[in-house]
């Protein structure tokens, strides 16, 4: 079954991303010249070598063209525009919650120009992990697993593998030093999937993806989840630039990077984008391809 094939490429390419980060990491961080974490880069590694798996293995495993994971569908800036809309207001919804209970202050971090520069950085990396992550996992992932194990079994692996992915990214984030520390580094990778200190983190990048798998289904199309996900990497990556989001306390911001998504800010925000999903695309018909 070309289902089994593709899960057994992604657990191949997991293993493979765990012995190749801490390498990729040195390299980055002598380029840059300050220490670096080699989870910091686990979930970019995980998809540029999964990107080239599925491109070695497409025709083989059937992985269907742009119209069947979603990509060509006609209205689709429309569809774009509104999952922006909802996205923003659902992590607009979060925010709002930790400023209400003395978790955000309003800090600009750097000169005008600097800031200016550095939110356009931002929002091209926001549209680039929105339509990149979308592909992969709301689109050929969720597409190939739907067909042979049905949608709803599909759905659920196809949020487990994203969720274990970015938990994975978000554990062991001490410095790289030493000539063992790469081998220790990769044994402490998959211990928060592990860790009942991260079950928060699980549930709420589960709760999330099962949005973006709700506005991929309801759609019919990827650009609605792309616009979801797009606004809420914005958030974090241009909203670091003007306000800061304290640490404590845990239980409503989640540990690590990016904030809110392990905390109840980060599931209240879930939720109010589902909901908000759900009112958008039942007032808007789905687009026929």
């Amino acid at each position: 079954m070309r289902s089994t094939h593709l899960l057994l490429l992604v657990l191949a390419l997991l293993a493979v991303t765990a012995v190749a980060s801490p390498w990729v990491a040195w390299g980055v961080m002598a380029l840059l010249d300050r220490p670096f974490t080699f989870s910091r880069v686990y979930n970019r590694v995980f998809e540029v070598l999964l990107v080239v798996g599925l491109a070695l293995t497409w025709r083989r495993l059937d992985l269907g063209t742009a119209a069947e994971i979603g990509l060509r569908r006609r209205g689709w800036w429309r569809q774009l525009g509104i999952g922006l809309r909802v996205g923003f207001l659902g992590i607009g919804l979060g925010l709002v919650a930790c400023a209400l209970l003395g978790a955000l202050d309003p800090e600009l971090r750097y000169p005008p120009l600097k800031t200016v520069r550095k939110a356009a950085l931002g929002a091209g990396a926001a549209v680039i992990i929105g339509i990149g992550e979308e592909v992969l996992f709301r689109g050929v992932l969720l597409r190939r697993l739907g067909r042979d194990f049905g949608v709803g079994l599909g759905v659920v692996l196809t949020t487990a593998i994203y969720a274990m992915v970015h938990a994975i990214g978000r554990g062991a984030r001490t410095p790289l030093e030493g000539a063992w520390s790469g081998v220790e580094q990769t044994a402490v990778l998959f211990a928060p999937l592990a860790d009942p200190a991260k079950v928060p983190d699980l549930a709420g990048l589960t709760l999330l993806g099962l949005v973006l798998a709700a506005a991929r289904l309801r759609t019919g199309g990827l650009w609605m989840s792309i616009g979801i996900h797009a606004a809420w990497v914005a958030v974090f990556r241009i909203g670091r630039l003007l306000f800061e989001i304290r640490p404590w306390p845990m239980w409503l911001v989640g540990a690590g990077w990016p904030p809110l998504v392990g905390g109840a800010a980060g599931w209240l925000a879930a939720v109010a984008t589902g909901v908000l999903l759900l009112r958008a695309s039942r007032a808007r018909p789905r687009t026929s391809a």
